[in-house]
């Protein structure tokens, strides 16, 4: 238990920070410098999102504890809100040659944090479902957390790069 809710801690801590040196989703960087930072914070919060998943993936599959599956779910619902914040102009693939992101993040911007919205309460909801016990419900959530949660963002704002 103390390491998935202190690997939560650190996440919320980290993009709280970042937060709070003023990046915004709307706003433009100010340096290539600013963008590789950017960019960085931004990779830390979807790999920590990726992590979960394969945890919740393990549990879904019986294995792992309902434990760790919660903070699981609880690491998601955390960093959901604090996405637009790691997404301003100037950090897609047109600027970054490592960035996913593709440019219609910033044109449909309106969308874009609608589907981090979304994966925030794709994440509420397994965790409901995981705090019920509810096994039918946990496997429902976690389908439709990865499909309309995750995959809402990644079919239309993100290109996976050849590595």
């Amino acid at each position: 238990m103390r390491p998935a809710r202190t690997l939560s801690w650190t996440i919320g801590a980290g993009l709280a920070a970042f937060v709070a040196l003023g990046a915004s989703g709307q706003g433009q960087v100010a340096s290539e410098e600013e963008a590789m930072e950017v960019a960085e914070k931004r990779s830390e919060a979807m790999k920590s999102m990726g992590q979960s998943m394969r945890t919740l993936k393990r549990f879904a599959e019986g294995r792992g504890s309902a434990e760790d599956a919660a903070a699981a779910a609880t690491v998601i619902a955390d960093t959901a809100p604090a996405l637009p914040s790691l997404f301003p102009a100037g950090t897609g693939m047109a600027a970054l040659p490592d960035s996913e992101s593709k440019e219609v993040i910033w044109e449909e911007w309106d969308d874009f944090v609608a589907a981090t919205e979304r994966l925030g309460e794709k994440a509420a909801a397994l965790q409901a479902a995981l705090d019920a016990g509810d096994s039918g419900g946990i496997g429902a959530a976690f389908g439709d957390l990865g499909k309309n949660g995750c995959g809402g963002c990644h079919s239309k704002f993100r290109e996976k790069r050849d590595s």
